[in-house]
């Protein structure tokens, strides 16, 4: 994706999750599952930026597609395709 983003358009992943994580991402904790799963990819697109400590990741105006575009092709059984 590597769209031109601004700082200010990167949220915590926490507020996130509060605010879109919809019926895909109930909790942190199934959100951090999908990140542990599929966490190159989602770095390599430009729309998580992996932070460690108090900052913590921040996720861009774009993950929420991407996800869902993750998931629809693990559900039809197609691989990793960037």
């Amino acid at each position: 994706m590597f769209a031109q983003y601004n700082p200010s358009d990167f949220v915590k992943a926490r507020e996130w999750v509060r605010q879109h994580g919809g019926s895909l991402f109930p909790t942190f904790g199934a959100f951090q599952w999908f990140m542990r799963q599929h966490r190159d990819r989602l770095i390599r697109s430009g729309e998580v930026i992996a932070r460690r400590g108090a900052g913590g990741t921040v996720v861009g105006p774009g993950f929420g597609a991407l996800a869902v575009k993750i998931m629809q092709e693990e559900s039809r059984g197609e691989n990793d395709a960037a």
